[in-house]
């Protein structure tokens, strides 16, 4: 045993070292130590033989090797996508007439295509005949300085504007020009009715026919009657000054044959001295012709106007009275009913309405009754109402403001 490990000892040792044999000196030389980069690189070398393989790496002589414990963590940065380039869109075709060979003697050409004027001349012109004594601008923009909205209409929005080179301030409506026959009537209808100049009727003071739209200019009043009625209710004899002045207006479109169909408090204005004057015709239609239209506002509509039966101007006189019980309670009836069809029940079923939250004299509250007569040939005209207002206050039983004293008033309430 102990011969086979000492066998064993000189064997490894002879692995080791190298000893050169002498016979005189026996000496130790220490075998230099090989580092792993070199013993790797050489294991590499004799593992890959064929002269196609790439180089081995080099590497740093060195104690150990760093491992690669990343991987792909980092990846490569994405290219950016190729720029489309658009493709070029082959030329029109050129389209030529056919031709014709010389023999054929019954050919001729056709006409060329008939001359359309433009849409905008077409409708100037209309409007040229129907309102002779106002001008019609011919590039209100150029014209203008600033604009501020002040209120909407039926056909369009209304802004506050003010004439370059002067202080002259005017309110502007602005309809878009509708290829509809019946909208186009509609607005030279309500040109007219502005045009005629009448002292309780917002006036027209300008129109233009510009970029497929209808410039209306009018007069700039200080406010309406709802923006009173805003910050506060009106006293029973500024209301009774707004209705007299009112019905002089409707009496004056009755006579000409026309009907309002939306009489309330948005289209009651009152100038900076205390003028009333009723506003925005774009629901207005003539008396010449059967009338069956629901149009209107439904608060504010008539039973028959409802019911979708011929009426006249008498609808008019019913939207008076809801406009006087507006007035002094600040809401219309059925004011807290939101859909059309319960407000048109209720107006149906229920009795006429009356006021509600403020205390108006027995006159007063007599002549909304009078105004609100279910029946139509039971309601009185205009000039009847006229009539009979005048006389109750000619009699003391009704008290009425005049135009200084609701100026005052309503630059008070509207501070």
């Amino acid at each position: 045993m102990h011969q086979q490990t000492e066998t064993n000892l000189n064997k490894s040792c002879s692995e080791t070292t190298a000893v050169p044999k002498s016979t005189s000196t026996t000496t130790t030389i220490a075998v230099k130590r090989r580092s792993l980069g070199s013993l790797k690189s050489i294991n590499n070398n004799k593992q890959h033989t064929t002269p196609t393989d790439k180089p081995a790496v080099w590497r740093s002589p060195g104690h150990c090797e760093i491992p690669d414990i990343l991987g792909k963590a980092y990846l490569q940065p994405s290219q950016p996508p190729p720029k489309h380039v658009a493709k070029k869109q082959p030329p029109p075709a050129i389209t030529r007439p056919p031709w014709y060979p010389a023999c054929c003697s019954n050919w001729s050409p056709s006409p060329p295509p008939p001359v359309v004027k433009a849409d905008e001349c077409l409708f100037e012109k209309r409007l040229r005949k129907a309102i002779p004594k106002i001008v019609l601008v011919s590039s209100p923009k150029s014209r203008l300085i600033g604009s501020k909205e002040i209120g909407t209409g039926v056909n369009g929005a209304v802004v506050q504007v003010t004439i370059r080179g002067s202080s002259n301030r005017l309110a502007l409506k602005r309809c878009k020009l509708d290829h509809d026959r019946e909208y186009r009537s509609a607005i030279v209808r309500e040109l007219r009715i502005m045009a005629t100049g009448h002292n309780n009727l917002i006036k027209l003071k300008e129109a233009a026919v510009y970029r497929n739209e209808v410039w209306i200019f009018m007069d700039l009043m200080q406010c309406s009657v709802f923006a009173v009625l805003c910050c506060r209710g009106l006293p029973e004899e500024y209301a009774v000054f707004i209705a007299r002045e009112t019905l002089n207006a409707l009496a004056y479109l009755h006579t000409k044959g026309f009907i309002h169909r939306d009489v309330k408090c948005e289209n009651l204005l009152i100038s900076h001295s205390g003028e009333i004057k009723l506003a925005d015709f774009g629901l207005a239609t003539s008396t010449k012709h059967v009338n069956q239209d629901r149009l209107g506002t439904a608060k504010w509509m008539a039973p028959e106007v409802i019911e979708e039966q011929s009426y006249d101007e008498k609808v008019d006189l019913w939207s008076l009275g809801i406009t006087l019980i507006e007035m002094m309670d600040r809401v219309p009836p059925h004011y807290s009913i939101k859909q059309d069809e319960q407000v048109f029940q209720k107006i149906l079923d229920d009795p006429s309405p009356t006021f509600t939250y403020s205390y108006p004299t027995i006159y007063c509250t007599g002549l909304v009754a009078w105004l609100l007569e279910e029946n139509p040939e039971n309601r009185p005209t205009a000039k009847d109402v006229m009539t009979e207002l005048d006389l109750h206050v000619e009699q003391g039983l009704l008290k009425t403001a005049n135009a200084q004293t609701l100026s005052s008033f309503v630059n008070k309430a509207l501070i």
